[in-house]
């Protein structure tokens, strides 16, 4: 089918439906296209041109001369990226077209408003003859046909498949873009929300109807063509359980003003104040109360943990489906099986300089990262000589395809598509302290123009190509493994489960017990906060196991790591004296010189010992040093080393550095912003003397209050610390101060100099 694209003018107003609804009366009048010039508009009972009206668009039915029916759908919101949008659709649909869709053409300066003449885009799709499938439940529902609506259930199984293998997803399934046809086919209409490869990473268009999609989906998730999960899954259990009990309908649906299919929203909310919930769950289907208690469970998860309807469903001898059965409930496991992920589809972020004095240049980003832009001469993007641009301008973190951008307290503000963000021509509400502080942080998408001085930058989002390896995840896989490391015999699938211990920015902390022997450790399970695919979960894995070598005295020792399904866990040895923070907290604040002495020479054998090992840790914080007594000795010994840093790297624990709790601040040196993959054993040393800062002052090296953190660590040096504490020794100080330094070449050479010297300084005390 032939498709035009033609330019438009992004600059004007949008009608309203009214306005349509005026100028379709007359179509010659009404279109440029001649065909529809000769259309026959359909009417109401009044005469009036019959209005389907949605969230962003008005439609009409249209008959021409040769008797063809259309959809002609008109915009009541203006879309900068509807155009390309559809572009990528109809470029997809060209080789990888499901029988589910419908033939369209998007058309611009295709049809006139009444109340301004002007030219506006329109969308032409074949008619489909049918019943919303609302209007189809119901009507199976009220003749008893049970049978019927469990033979619709199949059929949109079907349809769902064809979807995931043709690398679509619809983004808004929900019963009114749903068409059931005579002859008992489903057909989808309403493209807007459509994600195909190509479109991958962009921002929607629009969310969906709120009752079929997952509670956290909002305007700012991003498109993924595994973005009908939720909704697919919600449908085929709303289907099963309907045709296993029609009453269902009755007692749910058929109520004034209500027209979704059996869920609400406030159903996913509280599912142990849901009614349907509860009636799901005593379902005479098995399969069904298997589906709800999936379907309830995801929706108090991530977003990204929902797998295809596909995975979720398994096939019965004959033909026939039957869900798979739920596995036992454990705190951190739910009631679903295993979903198996493919690859994430690679992207990468580009920066173009588009004006200014770097014009022409681009950058290129295929992994987590973060550029400093301004005039100072540790940006990494450096414009000297605009002396409207600040030191520090605007600090962007990346993980392709997401993308954050901060200004850091510039004098005359950064500009994202027109908009204002910072800039000191406001007065600034004092906060109570840094935790209170809202600072200016704006999530980008594909299209995006940042403005700082002269200097524009363009940010563009690409899809990557697949190795040909990865591209095998578009096949069946239900007896592969997650990643090849993991095996059947698993010490964390034989735990008795304690309490819950903890929970922090890296998961949540269970004590647990192995069976026989009742040894105590420690279970964290880390949820990424963006997609991982195969490859890289298996990279991580392997990455991990690096550190499961690590043996010391003064390390908490990694027993196990793997997968739960999307997760991550990491089984350790247990500490039974808790955290430094604790401790701290526990003695007024900070402790005094005797108890901190021993401490701090363990945490450098610790510390030291991993880095003859060529392994940084990468987040040392107080929180990161456990303590454990044995043989009435209190013993210091580090946590999670590693943990922080390959996730963070691999960007799968999201915005780290726009997106950190403003504690974990005062533990992170400058060169953590300014170059992070240049970061090595000196990054742990400073982070290493900032906790000792601490538990000898009860304060920060740096002064953060009042101000962007980010910004005061690129601005500000460290305070000394006998500034803080006067009776902390001379010698000592000199030590901490020291390996504070902002520029690491000034620091120890490594922990055990550090070590060193230190042990020279207390000597000297003693003296």
């Amino acid at each position: 089918m032939t498709r035009s694209f033609l330019p438009v003018d992004d600059a004007m107003p949008w009608p309203m439906a009214s306005d349509y609804s005026a100028i379709v009366q007359q179509p010659r009048f009404a279109f440029r296209d001649p065909v529809l010039q000769a259309c026959s508009i359909e009417r109401n009972s009044l005469g009036q041109p019959l209005t389907r009206a949605g969230a962003f668009a008005v439609v009409y039915k249209g008959i021409d001369a040769e008797g063809k029916a259309w959809a002609l759908r008109a915009f009541t919101t203006e879309s900068q990226q509807r155009r390309e949008h559809y572009e990528h659709i109809a470029s997809h649909l060209q080789s990888r077209k499901p029988r589910c869709l419908v033939d369209f053409e998007y058309r611009d300066s295709s049809i006139r408003s009444a109340s301004d003449g002007k030219w506006y885009p329109l969308v032409a799709m074949d008619w489909v003859q049918g019943m919303i499938l609302f209007s189809w439940v119901q009507s199976k529902c009220r003749k008893g046909k049970g049978a019927s609506i469990a033979k619709g259930a199949r059929h949109w199984l079907k349809l769902v498949k064809e979807l995931s293998k043709a690398e679509i997803a619809h983004g808004d399934l929900q019963h009114a873009n749903i068409l059931v046809t005579p002859q008992g086919r489903l057909k989808l209409v309403d493209y807007d929300g459509m994600c195909v490869p190509g479109l991958v990473g962009r921002r929607n268009i629009e969310i969906g109807v709120r009752p079929y999609q997952h509670p956290q989906r909002n305007e700012s998730t991003l498109l993924s063509t595994s973005l009908d999960d939720f909704s697919a899954l919600a449908i085929y259990t709303a289907l099963r359980a309907l045709a296993a009990d029609i009453s269902l309908w009755d007692k749910h649906v058929e109520q004034p003003g209500y027209d979704k299919l059996l869920f609400r929203s406030e159903d996913f909310l509280d599912r142990e104040q849901s009614p349907l919930y509860r009636d799901l769950m005593n379902s005479p289907d098995s399969d069904v109360r298997t589906l709800a208690a999936q379907l309830f469970t995801f929706a108090r998860g991530s977003i990204d943990d929902v797998p295809p309807l596909s995975q979720l469903v398994a096939a019965e001898p004959g033909g026939k489906r039957a869900a798979v059965s739920a596995i036992p409930n454990v705190p951190w496991q739910s009631d679903m099986p295993e979903p198996q992920p493919g690859d994430k589809p690679a992207s990468r972020v580009i920066l173009d300089v588009t004006a200014g004095p770097l014009q022409g240049e681009t950058l290129h980003i295929e992994q987590h990262d973060t550029l400093l832009f301004g005039r100072g001469a540790d940006c990494r993007i450096r414009v000297a000589d605009d002396r409207r641009i600040s030191r520090h301008q605007f600090l962007l973190e990346v993980i392709p395809p997401h993308a954050c951008l901060r200004d850091l307290g510039s004098r005359n503000g950064t500009y994202v598509n027109g908009v204002k963000y910072g800039g000191r021509d406001e007065p600034k509400r004092p906060a109570e302290s840094p935790a209170d502080e809202v600072f200016v942080e704006v999530e980008l998408k594909h299209g995006d123009q940042i403005i700082a001085g002269e200097t524009t930058v363009l940010l563009r989002i690409e899809g990557l190509s697949l190795p040909s390896a990865a591209k095998e995840s578009d096949k069946d896989s239900s007896d592969a493994l997650v990643v090849p490391e993991e095996t059947t015999e698993r010490l964390v699938d034989r735990l008795e489960v304690g309490e819950q211990i903890g929970t922090g920015t890296l998961g949540v902390v269970y004590k647990v017990e192995t069976g026989q022997d009742q040894q105590e450790l420690v279970l964290k399970v880390v949820h990424p906060t963006t997609e991982i695919g195969k490859t890289n979960r298996a990279e991580l894995l392997r990455a991990f196991a690096s550190y499961q070598s690590l043996r010391h005295a003064n390390i908490v020792g990694l027993v196990e790591h793997g997968t739960l399904r999307r997760a991550f866990y990491f089984l350790a040895e247990y500490c039974n004296e808790g955290s430094l923070d604790q401790w701290i907290e526990e003695r007024g604040g900070k402790l005094i010189l005797g108890q901190a002495r021993p401490l701090m020479f363990q945490c450098l054998d610790g510390l030291d010992h991993a880095h003859r090992q060529g392994l940084v840790h990468g987040d040392l914080k107080p929180q990161s040093i456990l303590l454990h007594r044995e043989n009435r000795k209190r013993i210091g010994r580090i946590a999670d080393f590693g943990l922080a840093r390959i996730l963070e790297d691999s960007g799968s624990s999201g915005m780290t550095t726009t997106g950190k709790s403003w504690k974990n601040f005062h533990f992170l040196p400058r060169e953590r912003l300014v170059s992070p993959r240049e970061s090595d054993l000196r990054s742990d040393q400073w982070s290493m003397a900032a906790v000792f800062y601490h538990m000898l002052t009860g304060r920060f090296p740096r002064d953060l209050a009042g101000g962007d953190p980010i910004a005061e660590i690129l601005h500000s040096e460290t305070v000394p610390i006998r500034d803080r504490n006067s009776t902390v020794p001379q010698p000592v100080a000199r030590v901490i101060d020291r390996a504070l330094s902002s520029d690491p070449e000034k620091r120890f050479r490594d922990a055990a100099e550090m070590k060193s010297h230190l042990k020279r300084a207390f000597a000297r005390v003693r003296r």
